[in-house]
């Protein structure tokens, strides 16, 4: 047998194959290849030899070692497997689908192909790209934005969890949770992530590698030295995924300062260490125990492709994989340098809109026309309006608030943004035509509002924290404005939409994850890979797997934990509603993750929950609260766990590794945001909307009024004021189905009954795919404080980076594009920090036209109302007549 024949082929080899160490070496042998196989292969890759010495990179000769090997009968069935597989993957590129169609429709139609009358001269030869196919669906990715940023090969060699891994995470994973607790409160919010992080771990562990000494000891044959050597793409990943899973905010942030703070319910005891420390962890913690069924829907499957991953992929390749020097689309410079170049472009701009002009953030210049006309601001203001203006801002930090702009695939930026362009339509009209009272409140508003156009005082409805309604009807209902009408009533059209639409579009999916998950329970000692041929689970055979009952035993454990809670404090939540909680969740975690992965937008189960326990505790916010941290975060970090397993899975990491690092940083993240949030609660003026510092807390204000209509005043007198709301769970199922029928059954019908016209009704039906009804349904939930100027500018982005750039230069796009986005986030955070507490938290004031100019109309000094209260003095129903 040959060093050829060894490597398994077809897909029933590679389910075969053994799993043993001497045997798993088949992904990382390069064998000798044909120069002009190479050469060939470099270019249907579009990765250019080295301007040096003309060489080729270790991935086009891997992959031309695998494509001599792939004999076209095994070409042909795993081209077919992966096309169906791939049928309704909007990230699969259309024009590779039509591509991949047609070579097969020639091959089918003169009977085959033969493999000796191969040309390497010819490009068009069909058995050749049968084939190439085939090696890229069996041996790397099928999407290049993957290709960009993945090796189709582990370096078994690299050192990877080290002492400098845990070390240098620890520290980073606490100033990145005190910069991003500290900021949170901002609008817009600013913070340290991914790419923040790499950049600032690559220096600290270059720095360790160079200055510690190689001294340690042998234990049971492994070497454990101070200095493990060069500090390696595996160590900067494991350490930036150790952090950036932990270096947001915990949500019960949201909780605690919304019962501590004055202006909100000012429980004075919810200052406790004790009890923040222990509902943090609880919260944070039981998500890992739903973590096992989210790998087998969301990890594993080629489809789950996770783009909001592929920027760290980018930089950690850019920061240490080897800069060869090549020219893509005339471009020579290397990835680190371009990186560090936007970074330092990026920190120097920033100062502008930031602090010395700030009208370049905040370009509302169609209200400089006419600063006093209040109907020109309402409509195109960014501050107090609704943002419809064409430029409205020059700031990167603004224009990527909603989107990212590279990592996001366009199809989902497009539907996003034209569904808040027609919300924001529909909200107007709410407005100006005065349907439930909406006239008398600010248009786009996240606050509640009494019958008298001021902000709901909802001590005034409250006795022992319960509610009142002897109070409440001495009072005033709570009213909400057009834009946060609109904002629920999408809210609760898209939790029927996403469980009946995901279900149904992924039906595959979801059983298979939900029975490997019942084998896995039946069957402890089953490998996660059992039956699985894609490329990246084969190379994580060889890794140690996380066994599911570790994460249920974290689960256990933290249920038990929260039992505790709330009988010890005065949540005012009973023991069975903790039950509820998992069953919520794991009612919405397969589609809600499978949307997420697929996507990049994620959707959360906060208001359901609400509304769930608004009506089963009516008057109880805390209990409302209590639960709607649990299921936010369960779900939350189980996603985050099953994303993290996601960038284990592309870059080839130790699942064990992640499973402890995870843990440990969610456990240091808790303990440092709690100490930061103990100082902001004593901030003056915090969650102000006069706040000097932008820190108007929009998030906990939201959470806030959330908590006192759902919650205190109950779903019953909610929905009998707005009627229309309780429809929207019904439209939601029903356009799930309707989208299902539009873009599966039918075409599906119609190409049976008309075949002759098949390749038109597919092309029809490829082009329904891209419009996603849940994204649609979630754009309609952008408003309330923010706006269509948050977004413009992202729009813009989206379409110069993924239409314009990727579709007429994707070589460049494959190479920069990420390392451009991550480089201008990186150069921002770190400009903020220093502009805040530089010259902004002891204000060292610029006072000119280019800073000024923002605020000075209505758009900045407020929009007065367009309905005046009427002569009783309240809007709305009777007093006394609240029901």
């Amino acid at each position: 047998m040959t060093d050829k024949d060894q490597y398994p082929t077809t897909v029933s080899e590679v389910a075969n194959f053994s799993t043993n160490n001497d045997k798993e070496q088949y992904v990382t042998d390069v064998t000798e290849v044909d120069s002009s196989v190479l050469a060939w292969m470099a270019e249907q890759l579009q990765i250019p030899p080295s301007d040096d010495d003309g060489s080729y990179s270790p991935e086009v000769h891997f992959m031309a070692a695998r494509f001599e090997e792939m004999n076209f009968e095994d070409a042909c069935k795993l081209v077919r497997e992966n096309m169906k597989y791939h049928d309704n993957d909007n990230n699969f590129r259309d024009e590779y689908r039509r591509e991949i169609r047609d070579l097969m429709e020639a091959l089918d139609s003169v009977g085959g192909g033969d493999d000796e009358k191969m040309s390497l001269d010819d490009p068009n030869n069909k058995v050749m790209m049968v084939r190439y196919w085939a090696t890229i669906f069996h041996w790397w990715s099928p999407y290049p934005e993957v290709r960009a940023v993945t090796d189709p090969q582990d370096d078994t060699e690299c050192t990877s969890e080290t002492w400098r891994v845990w070390v240098l995470g620890t520290i980073w994973v606490g100033i990145a949770a005190f910069i991003n607790q500290f900021f949170s409160p901002r609008m817009p919010s600013i913070g340290l992530g991914a790419g923040v992080i790499q950049l600032l771990l690559f220096p600290c562990g270059r720095f360790l590698e160079y200055v510690l000494p190689d001294k340690g000891l042998t234990f049971r044959g492994t070497r454990y030295s101070l200095n493990p050597g060069r500090w390696s793409q595996k160590e900067q990943l494991l350490t930036t995924i150790m952090v950036s899973c932990a270096s947001g905010t915990p949500y019960i942030t949201y909780n605690l300062m919304t019962q501590i703070l004055p202006s909100f319910y000012g429980q004075e005891w919810a200052r406790s260490f004790s009890f923040g420390f222990v509902f943090m962890l609880s919260t944070q913690m039981m998500g890992f125990g739903l973590a096992g069924l989210l790998k087998r829907c969301a990890v594993y499957p080629v489809k789950a492709v996770w783009p909001s991953l592929l920027p760290t992929l980018a930089v950690n390749k850019a920061l240490l994989a080897p800069n060869r020097k090549e020219t893509i689309n005339g471009w020579t410079i290397t990835k680190y340098k371009f990186f560090l170049i936007l970074v330092a472009c990026s920190f120097a701009y920033f100062w502008l809109p930031n602090y010395l002009f700030e009208a370049l953030s905040y370009t509302n210049w169609m209200t400089w026309i006419a600063p006093e006309n209040e109907t020109l601001a309402r409509v195109t203001g960014s501050l107090q309006g609704m943002g419809y203006n064409p430029i409205p801002t020059f700031d990167w930090n603004m224009a990527t608030a909603a989107y990212s702009p590279v990592a996001m695939p366009l199809y989902t930026v497009l539907n996003d943004y034209i569904a808040v362009f027609i919300s924001g339509l529909v909200i107007l009209g709410l407005y100006y035509t005065n349907n439930f009272w909406t006239s008398y409140i600010p248009i786009n508003t996240n606050r509640l509002y009494d019958n008298q156009g001021k902000p709901y005082q909802v001590m005034k409805i409250l006795t022992n924290n319960r509610f009142d309604d002897e109070k409440y009807q001495a009072y005033s209902p709570p009213f909400y404005g057009a834009a946060n009408l609109v904002v629920y009533s999408s809210f609760f059209a898209i939790y029927p939409l996403s469980f009946v639409y995901v279900t149904l579009m992924e039906w595959a999916a979801t059983k298979e994850a939900l029975v490997e998950t019942a084998k896995a329970l039946r069957h402890i000692h089953r490998s996660n890979y059992e039956g699985r041929v894609d490329p990246f689970s084969r190379y994580m055979r060889k890794y140690k797997e996380v066994p599911d009952w570790w994460f249920y035993i974290i689960m256990v454990l933290m249920f038990v934990l929260s039992v505790v809670m709330v009988q010890v404090w005065p949540v005012d939540t009973p023991v069975w509603t903790l039950v509820f909680v998992i069953g919520l969740v794991l009612a919405f975690i397969i589609p809600f993750t499978i949307f997420a992965a697929y996507t990049a937008n994620s959707l959360s189960l906060n208001v359901i929950s609400e509304l769930i326990i608004g009506y089963a505790l009516p008057g109880s916010f805390m209990a409302l609260n209590h639960i709607k941290a649990l299921s936010v975060t369960i779900q939350m970090q189980a996603q985050n766990y099953a994303s993290d397993q996601k960038l284990t899975h592309y870059a080839h990491l130790p699942p064990r590794s992640i499973f402890w690092m995870q843990i440990w940083a969610t456990f240091v993240n808790g303990l440092v945001c709690l100490g930061v949030l103990s100082f902001q609660v004593d901030m003056p003026d915090i969650c102000e909307p006069t706040n000097k510092y932008k820190f108007t807390c929009p998030g906990d204000t939201t959470f806030f009024t959330a908590s006192v209509a759902w919650g205190v005043i109950g779903p019953k007198k909610m929905f009998d004021k707005y009627p229309a709301m309780k429809w929207m769970f019904l439209l939601g199922a029903l356009l799930g189905v309707l989208f299902y029928l539009l873009q599966v059954t039918l075409p599906a019908f119609l190409a049976k009954k008309y075949p002759s016209k098949e390749k038109t009704i597919d092309k029809i039906r490829r082009q329904l795919l891209y419009i996603n009804p849940i994204i649609v349904c979630g754009g309609f939930m952008a408003w309330a404080p923010y706006n269509l100027s948050y977004r413009t500018g992202g729009l813009y982005l989206a379409l110069l980076f993924n239409m314009y750039i990727k579709s007429r230069y994707l070589a460049w796009w494959k190479k920069y594009a990420y390392i451009l986005e991550a480089g201008m986030g990186t150069g921002i955070a770190i400009c903020a920090i220093i502009i805040f507490f530089a010259v902004q938290y002891n204000p060292v004031i610029v006072d000119w036209w280019g800073n000024n100019v923002p605020y000075v109309g209505v758009d900045g000094t407020g929009l007065s109302i367009i309905e005046p209260i009427p002569d009783v003095g309240y809007f709305g129903p009777a007093p006394g007549n609240y029901d």
